[in-house]
């Protein structure tokens, strides 16, 4: 088991915590768009840039993370932008997205290294650069998301299913934007959601507002520090079952 003291927020009360008691078999680790920001030089941004130093700590907090879910075993799994031909430039959601950040979808997010027949390809002709700590690790499950949710019109939900899993863990960015978006798709198709605290940041300097609205709308959160305690306690559960198997 993974025993986490998980905080939410009560309306009017503020921070309470509850003591979650998730079946490693049950919970998957899920990062959500944790690449680099600047994909033309493979790096967070400039060196002085105060964002760049908080996409860094962020960063530290997922390797570590992740460093111990895999040593728990536990299914990690990645969702991240892409570029499919579904026609995203003529919906709502494309006009909506061109109005709001200035450019169109297809083309922010066209990744190399995919089938030209199904995906836009753009100028890039490599897949995504993530830093070394976080690149997904052969057998790890990959999906390429549609919009700003994993859920939608992925095989998320039924890979999760396959894989007997109820509980997400979710790192990544943006707190505002993809994170939010699949933590409400997750919630409604009945998943246990749990943000890492310092592994997610929100644009405009937002991250802990949209933390609130997280731990109050959707569900818990917990530091890494302590998710990255649970996930040792129940690897060394699951080794001390294993000697005494052998025996």
């Amino acid at each position: 088991m993974l025993e986490l003291d998980g905080r939410f927020n009560r309306a009017g009360e503020g921070h309470q915590s509850e003591r979650l008691n998730l079946r490693r078999t049950e919970t998957a680790l899920l990062l959500v768009d944790v690449y680099y920001d600047d994909q033309e030089q493979g790096h967070w941004g400039p060196p002085d840039d105060p964002l760049t130093t908080d996409l860094r700590a962020m960063e530290d907090a997922i390797a570590a993370a992740l460093a111990a879910a895999r040593a728990a075993s536990l299914p990690v799994v990645y969702a991240t932008n892409s570029a499919p031909r579904v026609g995203l430039q003529h919906s709502a959601f494309g006009r909506h997205f061109r109005r709001s950040w200035g450019g169109d979808f297809n083309q922010v997010f066209a990744e190399g290294g995919v089938d030209a027949r199904e995906y836009h390809q753009g100028d890039r002709t490599a897949p995504l650069k993530f830093p070394p700590r976080l690149a997904p690790a052969p057998g790890e499950l990959y999906l390429r998301k549609h919009v700003y949710s994993a859920f939608f019109d992925t095989r998320l939900h039924t890979a999760l299913g396959n894989l007997g899993v109820r509980a997400l863990v979710c790192a990544g960015l943006w707190a505002n934007v993809c994170m939010a978006a699949t933590a409400l798709d997750a919630l409604y198709r009945n998943y246990e959601v749990i943000w890492l605290r310092d592994g997610t940041l929100a644009g405009y300097g937002d991250t802990d507002r949209w933390v609130a609205w997280f731990e109050e709308t959707v569900g818990f959160t917990v530091g890494s520090a302590e998710f990255i305690a649970a996930c040792e306690r129940t690897a060394r559960q699951v080794d001390a079952s294993t000697q005494v198997a052998g025996q």
